[in-house]
């Protein structure tokens, strides 16, 4: 009798792990309380519920005898993943590490604690409001305490644009609170890899590109990293001790991080597969299936990881988006050419021609990715250029 696995979430940067379990023999179950989700028609059996309702997911896949569960791209299933590993005896990280993890607030108290680079940080409830003077001359980020995908996060530079966002923000934390965060000038980058006897053993850090002020969203991520060495190996440093200190030793991880020179300030980090097709990414770089990796951890079972160390193919992902409402339209026969060009991966439009959508400030508002290969990091920059403007996509 094959082995279960159970998958919560069922959208688009879920199916690649929903695909390959089934590839690799396993019953996939999934839950998303979305039922139009892509992920549930590809599953054995698929429940709607809300992922964050932890107990409402335990009495529905108690009976379901699952080895395994994962929360691929998204840090708010990650506390219902570890209570269900809690309750079912099954692989996964502690309740307490995904509770530090993946709740903004704890986790900079942590970092502050460990005497760890952190942001500044300052809470916001219903009745907490920070100091105008705390605006003066600086810039900070409003975040959601408890979310994902960039929803609710922007960068704010005065008192009027904190009043502007603070609603919106705290309607998209689960616990329905925020935080002021000060913004940390530098580059972004993220570490997508596999800790194994709590050593970093597989690795690969990006450069990310983000949406235009004031958003944050992720537009892309390009390798490899024009971070120094230095930096990239404090970057993995850093991360170990974390990990380290929060007991976990082995699985894949995501981290986002902050480089100002060789000062590296970690943002977020989380035990799980990263979203924004980052496994494709690491797949085509590193030519490593990240995803079955994390699959078969989940389930208790083995996947070989390579020794050797390896230097990342020059790639990228873009994610696809518009800078205004509008119907969606782009460049049909040059769309069919770029599918040809042999350094055109993928090339994936969501929604069809006409469709309606909305500006891209947060993943939810995607309308495609293509996956981009070159012979240098230079080379697939200005592919990155030339893929945007054949393909024209615009709002109209």
């Amino acid at each position: 009798m094959s082995k279960t696995l159970l998958v919560l979430g069922a959208s688009t940067y879920q199916l690649p792990a929903i695909v390959t379990a089934k590839q690799l023999g396993y019953r996939v179950i999934t839950i998303d309380n979305v039922p139009a989700n892509p992920g549930h028609t590809l599953a054995d059996a698929c429940f709607e519920v809300d992922t964050t309702d932890q107990d409402a997911v335990l009495a529905l896949v108690g009976r379901e005898r699952i080895s395994g569960v994962i929360a691929p791209a998204t840090d708010v299933a990650v506390m219902t993943a570890s209570y269900l590993s809690e309750q079912l005896g099954i692989p996964g990280s502690s309740l307490s590490v995904a509770r530090v993890l993946t709740n903004k607030q704890i986790f900079r108290k942590f970092l502050a604690g460990a005497g760890l680079p952190c942001p500044y940080m300052i809470a916001i409830g219903n009745d907490d409001l920070p100091s105008g003077e705390l605006f003066d001359g600086h810039k900070w980020l409003v975040k959601p305490n408890r979310s994902s995908g960039s929803k609710g996060v922007y960068i704010v530079r005065s008192e009027s644009e904190f009043f502007a966002y603070i609603n919106e923000s705290k309607s998209f934390s689960v616990d329905g609170t925020a935080v002021l965060e000060e913004f940390i000038d530098g580059s972004q980058h993220t570490c997508e890899g596999v800790l194994r006897d709590g050593k970093v053993v597989l690795s690969l850090i990006t450069d990310r590109d983000t949406a235009a002020y004031p958003y944050t969203t992720t537009t892309g991520h390009r390798v490899p990293s024009m971070l120094s060495e230095t930096a990239q190996a404090k970057a993995l440093h850093l991360i170990e001790v974390v990990f380290g200190q929060l007991g976990v030793t082995s699985g894949p991880f995501d981290c986002d991080f902050v480089a100002n020179g060789e000062r590296i300030v970690l943002i977020e980090m989380t035990p799980r597969l990263g979203g924004n097709s980052l496994s494709k990414l690491f797949q085509v770089a590193l030519d490593f299936d990240l995803v079955a990796y994390a699959v078969t951890n989940a389930c208790g079972d083995d996947y070989p990881i390579p020794v050797e160390s390896r230097s990342p193919r020059p790639s990228a992902v873009v994610i696809l988006g518009v800078d205004s409402a509008g119907k969606l339209a782009w460049n049909e026969q040059e769309e069919d050419v770029l599918r040809r060009e042999p350094w055109v991966d993928t090339l994936i439009l969501d929604l069809p021609q006409g469709a309606q959508v909305m500006p891209f400030i947060n993943g939810r508002r995607r309308v495609g990715e293509a996956l981009i290969t070159g012979a240098t990091r230079d080379e697939v920059d200005a592919r990155i250029v030339k893929l945007k403007s054949r393909l024209a996509l615009a709002a109209v």
